[in-house]
């Protein structure tokens, strides 16, 4: 009683950014390292095998923070029963109450649980729910850099 469903629109307005800039940088790049280094050089197995574990969880972890709802919340025009009014607060510019931690994204149009911020390179927001593989893709873009760069560059002593 009382609430609705504010929105199924988790990716917001960067959508196109995800899609036809991340992914494409990524692959890109990917590609380029592969051609260039990986496939070609003479590099242990097991390197060959790290790197393209990485590459792959890289863009695994991208494709769920993308499409994972990042703790989307209803709106409700009442507190919730068993909820008192120090859990939850009025918010004008949703016409709702939000408990507290939940904040509105302006960018995806809704309420989310632990909103952290709105991310063009994911293409969302990063909230409660998103907020693990947004970390999982952060850590493996930045190993996944730093391996390409010393394959790329050590490939060129060679």
């Amino acid at each position: 009683v009382g609430e609705e469903r504010v929105s199924d629109e988790s990716m917001g307005l960067y959508w196109l950014m995800v899609c036809f800039v991340t992914y494409p940088l990524l692959l890109v790049v990917s590609f380029w390292t592969a051609t260039s280094v990986v496939f070609v050089s003479n590099f242990q197995p097991l390197i060959v095998c790290a790197w393209s574990a990485l590459t792959i969880g890289l863009c695994l972890a991208l494709f769920f923070v993308s499409c994972t709802d990042p703790g989307i919340l209803k709106k409700h025009s009442s507190i919730p029963e068993g909820q008192t009014s120090a859990q939850w607060r009025w918010v004008d510019r949703v016409q709702s109450y939000v408990p507290r931690g939940a904040m509105y994204d302006p960018d995806c149009a809704v309420v989310v649980e632990q909103f952290d911020h709105t991310c063009p390179w994911t293409g969302t927001a990063i909230g409660k729910k998103n907020m693990p593989a947004f970390q999982a893709f952060i850590a493996l873009l930045f190993t996944c850099l730093i391996m390409d760069i010393i394959l790329l560059t050590s490939a060129s002593i060679i």
